[in-house]
């Protein structure tokens, strides 16, 4: 059994990003395997359409049409890109958080099922769209506004999803929970956001290769010959390059929702001591005797 990270307890900025590279690294299968085929078939379909958007574009060729993005038939491909987008980012969000749910209660985490994780998504997915709108609308209205009170709120409310699935709290409960547990502490919380975005962006600048190849090939014919249409292979080529890097791209971005989920547990510690009334609480009791296997759930 694997010796289990604990979740609970209080973190500088340095022990919180170790902390994330370990959790991941410690359950990079389960993670993966729950990423992939929950979240996965989203995020391919976003690639696919958003593939098929960059081909439309590209064979208009933007030099001779520059409002060519505008057309209905690009607008169409990239709306439908986008809905695929919410579901896929909405759901990795729902797979990370319930997954690091179900490891703080499991005595043995290697027993985390997918198929309870699922039931975590089937039970929040709609609940968290609607959040997700609800946040969209706020983090527009204040950048409208003004930016700077955007860019605040957008750090404030990252904890709302782990306030929302962990503690089962209403969406008005969990936005007044995000300013008291954010208080003082926004600027580290943002340090951590853009220090693991770097990380995942740079590990997924792997991804963007492939994509960019076929992009300059195309770019080029259409320069050469704007009358031209690509030739097959390389609108093939787009469009499956678009989907590699949107799910890559997608799976690694679970490193920063993990280090804001390290970075809530570690506000409610130090707000609230939670982990530390528990070990006080259980101190004395005789343990609970382990089962002799692995248990199913």
């Amino acid at each position: 059994m694997i010796l289990k990270i604990e979740l609970r307890r209080t973190r500088d900025f340095s022990a919180k990003i170790n902390a994330t590279l370990e959790f991941v690294k410690q359950n990079l299968s389960p993670l993966a395997k729950g990423l992939i085929f929950i979240s996965g078939p989203f995020f391919l379909l976003q690639g696919l359409f958003n593939g098929f958007y960059q081909k439309q574009i590209l064979s208009t060729g933007l030099s001779s049409n520059p409002l060519a993005i505008f057309s209905s038939e690009a607008i169409s491909w990239l709306g439908i890109s986008m809905v695929f987008s919410v579901f896929g980012y909405m759901s990795s969000l729902i797979v990370i958080t319930e997954f690091m749910r179900l490891y703080e209660i499991r005595e043995n985490p290697e027993a985390i099922d997918l198929s309870e994780i699922w039931e975590g998504v089937k039970q929040h997915l709609v609940k968290m769209i609607g959040v997700g709108i609800l946040v969209a609308i706020i983090l527009t209205f204040a950048t409208i506004i003004l930016i700077i009170p955007g860019i605040y709120l957008s750090i404030v409310l990252s904890l709302i999803v782990p306030i929302i699935i962990i503690e089962g709290k209403s969406f008005g409960e969990a936005f007044n929970r995000c300013f008291t547990l954010i208080s003082e502490k926004w600027w580290s919380t943002c340090g951590l956001i853009i220090v693991t975005s770097i990380i995942a962006g740079v590990m997924a600048l792997i991804f963007t290769i492939p994509q960019y190849v076929f992009t300059f090939l195309i770019g080029s014919h259409k320069i050469s010959n704007v009358s031209a249409e690509p030739a097959l292979w390389e609108q093939v080529g787009l469009v499956i390059s678009s989907m590699l890097y949107t799910f890559g791209g997608s799976l690694l971005r679970s490193i920063v929702v993990i280090a804001v989920i390290f970075q809530y547990y570690n506000l409610v510690e130090r707000k609230e001591s939670r982990g530390l009334l528990s070990k006080v609480e259980s101190f004395g009791k005789p343990e609970e005797p382990k089962p002799a296997h692995d248990e199913t759930y």
